[in-house]
């Protein structure tokens, strides 16, 4: 059942696509390098940096929102194809369709659900580094809209399949 949808033709859907994965792998250097800094510096200077933690921890979040949005482009979540593999392709199709359907849902509501979290507890300031926690929220609300943005492409990329009358598996577009 995994299908990728690569970069379109679009300039707009490139630039969006290397701009996402850009900013995952920034989070994931800053976390990385933040982590492996402080840890040089705690066991070869007993001298670490107090606000080094909690930064990994934020990048970490931000991270983890903004993969989960890349992971449903590429068709890279957890799945068990077994029973799957073995109905007829129209039918799977049908299926992927209803799937897009009920994340596009959950992705709506985890988008409230954030916004709501980033109104109530926003004004506060992180332990040790002062930072805004609007900031930190705001992941879940800014993860959410990528991921509805994911969605909406492989929604529309199996529309399109459907209304072609093929359920390829391949890439679509």
């Amino acid at each position: 059942m995994t299908q990728t949808v690569t970069a379109t033709p679009f300039s707009l859907w490139r630039h969006y696509d290397a701009a996402t994965t850009g900013l995952l792998a920034l989070s994931g250097a800053a976390m990385f390098g933040i982590a492996i800094v402080n840890a040089l510096l705690r066991y070869l200077f007993d001298a670490p940096l107090i606000w080094a933690e909690e930064i990994a921890r934020y990048a970490m979040v931000w991270g983890t929102m903004i993969g989960v949005a890349l992971a449903y482009r590429g068709g890279m979540h957890v799945a068990v194809t077994l029973l799957v593999d073995m109905i007829p392709e129209k039918t799977q199709l049908m299926l992927r369709l209803a799937c897009h359907v009920i994340s596009l849902a959950v992705a709506i509501l985890i988008f409230r659900s954030g916004h709501i979290l980033g109104g109530m507890l926003g004004g506060l300031q992180g332990p040790s580094s002062g930072i805004a926690m609007v900031w930190i929220y705001s992941a879940i609300p800014v993860g959410a809209a990528m991921l509805l943005i994911e969605i909406l492409r492989r929604l529309w990329a199996d529309l399109r399949l459907l209304r072609r009358g093929t359920a390829s598996r391949g890439v679509a577009s």
